[in-house]
């Protein structure tokens, strides 16, 4: 796991606000991807992606805190802002989407892609470093939501 940034908050809080500013601005547009925007407050980003394989949508937040020295984290949550835990059948699970602490022991659902913050933590993903990909496009914030909202709804996602 990588030791804690030194970063300055008010130049994460600034480079996440302009990373997330066309949600923000344009709101519209992103519901007709399928993702609907609930709330912003630094470090947080909750967001609504619709998962059509269900039949309903499921709460996202998203954690900039130190963005863009390290990339941003995400769980999922309820409407109260609780982290949602497997085993009431309302947590995404394979292909991608992890139950479990990324020690196999506790519940803790995290993504395993590229661009997010367990992703790049994990010891078997180290030869892709955040330092490396963090300018590409596919790996900005809004680019991963996205791309969660389309894995959501691939075939072999189930719930835990």
């Amino acid at each position: 796991m990588s030791a804690a940034a030194i970063v300055n908050p008010k130049l994460a809080s600034a480079s996440f606000g302009k990373a997330i500013q066309p949600l923000l601005t344009g709101r519209e547009r992103f519901t007709l991807f399928g993702v609907r925007l609930v709330s912003y407050s630094f470090p947080f980003l909750d967001v609504d992606l619709d998962w059509p394989a269900q039949g309903r949508a499921i709460r996202l937040r998203v954690d900039g805190t130190d963005f863009p020295y390290r990339p941003v984290g995400g769980w999922w949550i309820d409407s109260s802002g609780a982290r949602l835990l497997p085993g009431h059948q309302a947590v995404p699970v394979n292909n991608g989407f992890h139950a479990n602490k990324q020690d196999g022991t506790t519940p803790a659902p995290w993504f395993c892609f590229a661009g997010w913050r367990e992703y790049h933590d994990h010891q078997s993903h180290q030869d892709l470093p955040w330092p490396s990909i963090r300018a590409v496009p596919r790996y900005a914030v809004l680019q991963l939501i996205l791309q969660l909202q389309r894995e959501l709804n691939k075939t072999g996602v189930s719930l835990a």
